[in-house]
């Protein structure tokens, strides 16, 4: 355990990542602010929440705002209880399959820059941590559609959109403005890239909206009769415990200023081993054969199949077949001693949750 001298504001907290986040700020003594849309919903659902986890929340509190109002549509009385923060965690973003540009602009992007301008005004950040995605550390990935690090700023981004899907471009996008922005602030930042998440390590609670419960759910209904890719290919992954861990890590290493991390497991499976891990759980036979996924991809441009087959062309870009580089996060974790997953066990407990 940590013992953490920090303020924290933890913007996207009643979500997924966002409350586990909490969860492990408050175990490791931090005072916690959660921005919350809706307050009056929101604070009792988490607070139920973290007394079921036997968690203390005495040093929790809740602020109404919105990362896409001017000020985070916070008042000056807001502002003051707020003086004290020193750390930002951004676990926020809209994601759902088939947004519009200007839907996911508006706060992947756009809020972003709202939410570092307004509290840079007001709070003396140590540091900003940004939770991002482990496709944007796939430099061959982001040259095939137009993107060139070097060159961010003549990417033509609505092409990006048209190409990756609104969700992943808006990822994209707003990764590259976080840095850009905090650059500009002078504000020290720490990008964390997740695989993609998987259950607690305890209880394998996972929401319905994430990626893998729709993976669990096609398999449940019968809807993947073929594998997409080949054996080759595989979905990364990292349990929310080890994500969440390594965030609150990162925040306090003076050697991941200004760094980009990413964080899965360090040993990884086949999404055919993974699909196999997931049928015996369900007690049903796994699909053998496999299916091309540029194929897949043109199948589901007809949407009345893709509603039927629940899946969603923007889902395939996850499946890859490049190896991850876990270099940096292997290196720091010598000194973080998080200990690595059980995937195994792990998706069993996730796919326990999804179908209890």
């Amino acid at each position: 355990m940590l013992m953490l001298s920090q303020t924290a504001l933890v913007v996207g907290a009643t979500g997924f990542i966002g409350k586990f986040l909490v969860a492990q700020l408050l175990r490791d003594r931090a005072k916690v602010f959660a921005l919350c849309r809706n307050i009056n919903e929101q604070e009792p659902q988490l607070r139920r929440w973290l007394t079921q986890q036997n968690i203390n929340d005495q040093e929790l509190s809740f602020i109404q705002g919105d990362i896409t109002l001017p000020n985070l549509g916070l008042s000056p009385e807001d502002w003051k209880t707020l003086k004290e923060v020193n750390y930002l965690y951004n676990a926020s973003a809209l994601f759902k399959w088939h947004l519009s540009m200007q839907q996911a602009k508006a706060v992947n992007v756009d809020g972003l820059t709202n939410l570092l301008h307004s509290v840079n005004k007001h709070c003396h950040l140590e540091r900003a941590v940004h939770l991002s995605g482990f496709m944007l550390t796939l430099d061959q990935h982001l040259k095939a559609a137009g993107i060139f690090r070097e060159h961010i700023e003549k990417t033509d981004w609505p092409k990006i959109y048209e190409a990756l899907g609104a969700y992943e471009a808006s990822k994209i996008e707003g990764h590259f403005n976080w840095i850009k922005q905090a650059d500009l602030l002078n504000i020290p930042w720490t990008v964390i890239h997740p695989a993609t998440v998987i259950g607690d390590e305890i209880t394998g609670e996972i929401p319905a909206s994430q990626p893998i419960t729709a993976l669990i759910q096609q398999l449940r209904q019968r809807k993947m009769s073929a594998l997409p890719g080949t054996p080759q290919h595989s979905l990364p992954l990292v349990s929310v415990t080890m994500l969440v861990n390594a965030m609150v890590h990162a925040s306090e290493d003076p050697e991941t200023v200004k760094q980009e991390i990413l964080v899965a497991n360090p040993q990884q499976i086949s999404l055919q081993t993974l699909v196999q891990i997931v049928a015996q759980s369900l007690q049903i036979n796994p699909p053998r054969h496999f299916i091309s996924i540029s194929f897949l991809t043109w199948l589901l441009k007809w949407q009345w199949l893709a509603k039927k087959l629940d899946m969603s062309p923007e889902m395939l870009n996850f499946i890859r077949t490049e190896q991850l580089d876990l270099g940096t996060f292997n290196r720091l974790n010598q000194q973080w001693k998080i200990p690595p997953t059980e995937l195994k066990e792990t998706m069993q407990k996730t796919v326990e949750w999804v179908t209890r």
